[in-house]
């Protein structure tokens, strides 16, 4: 049985995933343009999500890790970066007041995923500098060995 706001997000699937999509952009800095490279793939994973979001039969994993490893790049802080599924909320329940249990716990569900993935891809990151920065010291040694 499709609940009430499963229905809205589909009925109004891009109308949100336009709004959702100005919202997320606008967060980046740099001040990225629609037509950008960045700001059209977080277009297409997040049509993805919304998609997942709407339909449980739908897996949200590859959206979620394609969407943070984007965002785990940015010099903003995770709170903002995580904040995007709060921001759908918002546009959702725009178009209807009612606040529903189910669609609240799926966006609980899929911001907990989101912080583990986000999580993942900065320690990826981390690591990358501190195997670099080894590399570094290491060639400079052998330098002032030479």
């Amino acid at each position: 049985m499709t609940r009430a706001w499963e229905q809205i997000v589909k009925e109004n699937r891009q109308s949100v995933l336009d709004r959702w999509t100005s919202s997320v952009v606008a967060m980046l800095p740099g001040g990225l343009s629609h037509g950008s490279l960045v700001a059209g793939a977080i277009a297409e994973e997040l049509g993805g999500l919304l998609d997942a979001v709407a339909d449980r039969s739908l897996p949200a994993s590859e959206p979620i890790v394609r969407i943070t490893r984007i965002l785990a790049v940015q010099e903003i802080p995770p709170s903002k970066a995580l904040s995007i599924l709060f921001s759908l909320r918002g546009l959702v329940q725009g178009i209807t007041p009612e606040s529903e249990d189910p669609f609240r716990d799926r966006l609980e569900e899929l911001t907990l995923q989101s912080f583990d993935s986000y999580m993942k891809h900065r320690e990826t990151i981390y690591q990358l500098k501190v195997d670099e920065g080894r590399r570094r010291m290491h060639m400079s040694l052998r330098r002032a060995e030479a």
